[in-house]
């Protein structure tokens, strides 16, 4: 029997990829970074060097075994799996959503999102619409609220073996709120 939270229903964590995952650079095929030795992989004519955050596998382990884990993406989904599956991370998330198939985001009943962008960003702007909410003018009181309760912000991530904000050291505050999300819809 999962390890999961019985009560969590289809409640879900999304986690970004790019910059919160992972580092990814593309550049043109024949170039001096051919011979790089970061993990590299070729796509469409590029050269892909990709390496994992130091706590990117370690967190979404711990994720996984209590929620639903799926991945919310401004890059296209075929390409993050390939950069997941070169990393060795593609069997700790589950579906992969980015703008190709963002209409296929399942409703949820509650979430939280994990990612680098500033919350009042145009990128965190286009995940909450494909998540089912959009700053409007009816909202605009309770936005950042809305906000608060559901993005979890860390710091980008650029590359190398140092980490400056180690995703385990978030897995806190996503508990806290998931608990809080499920606790509010059991008040209901």
């Amino acid at each position: 029997m999962s390890n999961k939270i019985v009560s969590a229903g289809n409640h879900r964590v999304f986690v970004d990829c790019d910059r919160t995952l992972v580092n990814t650079e593309i550049y043109p095929l024949l170039s001096r970074h051919f011979l790089d030795k970061r993990p590299k992989f070729f796509f469409r004519w590029n050269t892909v060097l990709t390496e994992a955050r130091p706590s990117a596998k370690a967190f979404l382990q711990e994720l996984g075994s209590k929620y639903e884990v799926a991945m919310l993406t401004l890059g296209h989904s075929k390409f993050q799996a390939k950069v997941l599956k070169e990393l060795g991370l593609a069997d700790l998330v589950g579906d992969i959503y980015g703008p190709d198939n963002c209409d296929n985001v399942p409703k949820t009943n509650g979430f939280v999102l994990v990612d680098d962008m500033e919350p009042h960003s145009l990128a965190i702007a286009y995940k909450m619409r494909w998540l089912g909410h959009q700053k409007g003018l009816e909202n605009l009181q309770v936005w950042p609220d809305k906000l608060a309760l559901h993005i979890v912000q860390c710091r980008p991530f650029t590359g190398g073996t140092e980490d400056s904000e180690p995703l385990t050291d978030l897995l806190p505050s996503v508990h806290e709120r998931m608990t809080q999300m499920m606790a509010e819809e059991q008040k209901d």
